[in-house]
């Protein structure tokens, strides 16, 4: 099988420090990379921000080549576990003492768990919330929805008003959490449940016209603007659209279908191998200060992220999509769908949603390039 980083790590057998000692690799930029910074900067630890995660993911692999990997950098799952089984990351458990990890929410660990171990620590985690305008939907008479079936009606009801009842993006998040909660299994699209979900949100965007499509950020603008009642975002978009917001912007739990359950996304922490006794002292004392509660209540506060140790410690306003993580599940972490994830968006989810292609026919042809991928 092809994975992410293809046959680069095959030819490596070790890896030594270079000039990488105590450095910690991520991708955050702006106020969530400020957050970060102040809480590096009171360890030894030295940052190397690469702005995005395609960057940094290129640079773990060209590290990976010249021996000279970080002492610990964010990684999503699949990439951890591909790093992992070439003996490039090493178990948390070596480094990191039990009573710190057992500060960290179990649902959160499940997605780094393989075999009993724990291929990274879990870090910077986000849930899908369902932002609306509390003045809004009660100046139209209407209440938040609480399953699909209901944001549809309620959907409809606002355009009946004049009002434009939803908005999302091209993501294979939003997909993805409504095909889990249909009891979609794996990377198998092509079936009732994929075809169920890829119609529902075309019809609400195509037949009924109430909700459309944003790009980019767009749509988290339109809600503060007062031109959309509501939004699918993420916890990190309320730092971000609090400051501009002028009415009653209330955080709801994203709508259920058959199963209550939810997709969360972010990245861990992978520990690199090759490095000195020291340098993994000051990873754990990092770790037991990032899982202070007082350090929890900043992270949380100023990015967004869920508290990964006791929820309670988010913001109030948070705190009810946050306790969604009780009951989480995860996109998959194989490193097929690390590489095909983004052909979700434009070969499957823009043609269909934009009336080009049927989701049948589009899911049929992600097959095929499933099983082009993975030969």
């Amino acid at each position: 099988m092809r994975r992410i980083f293809g046959l680069l790590l095959l030819v490596l057998t070790s890896c030594s420090r270079g000039d990488t000692s105590y450095q910690f690799w991520h991708a955050m930029g702006g106020p969530l990379g400020d957050a970060l910074t102040q809480i590096v900067a009171r360890t030894h630890l030295k940052e190397v921000s690469f702005g995005s995660y395609n960057t940094l993911a290129q640079r773990l692999v060209s590290a990976a080549m010249s021996k000279k990997l970080p002492l610990i950098s964010q990684a999503f799952p699949s990439w951890s576990l591909e790093f992992y089984e070439k003996g490039l990351i090493l178990d948390a458990r070596e480094v990191v003492p039990d009573s710190l990890l057992r500060k960290i929410h179990p649902r959160l660990l499940t997605e780094v768990e393989v075999s009993g171990g724990y291929i990274a620590v879990p870090f910077n985690k986000s849930v899908p919330v369902l932002f609306y305008n509390a003045d809004l939907m009660d100046s139209l008479g209407l209440t938040p929805p609480e399953t699909w079936d209901e944001l549809r009606k309620v959907c409809n009801e606002a355009k009946s008003k004049g009002v434009w009842g939803f908005a999302f993006t091209i993501d294979p998040w939003i997909f993805y959490t409504i095909f889990k909660q249909k009891g979609g299994k794996g990377l198998n699209f092509n079936s009732r449940e994929g075809v169920e979900t890829l119609r529902f949100l075309r019809d609400i965007v195509l037949k009924d016209s109430c909700a459309y499509l944003g790009s980019g950020y767009s749509h988290q603008d339109d809600f503060a603007s007062r031109r959309v009642l509501m939004i699918w975002a993420t916890s990190v978009s309320y730092v971000f659209m609090r400051p501009k917001v002028k009415f009653r912007m209330e955080a709801a739990p994203i709508p259920v279908d058959r199963y209550d359950s939810v997709v969360i996304s972010g990245t861990n922490l992978s520990i690199f191998v090759g490095h000195r006794p020291e340098e993994y002292g000051e990873v754990v004392r990092f770790l037991a200060l990032f899982l202070s509660d007082s350090v929890q209540r900043f992270w949380t506060t100023h990015t967004g992220y869920a508290p990964i140790t006791d929820l309670d410690l988010a913001e109030e306003d948070l705190k009810p999509v946050f306790h969604q993580i009780e009951r989480a599940t995860y996109e998959p972490r194989s490193p097929l769908w690390m590489r095909a994830r983004r052909y979700f968006a434009t070969e499957v989810m823009e043609p269909v949603l934009k009336g080009f292609m049927e989701p049948e026919d589009a899911l049929r042809r992600y097959e095929k390039l499933l099983n082009t991928l993975n030969w």
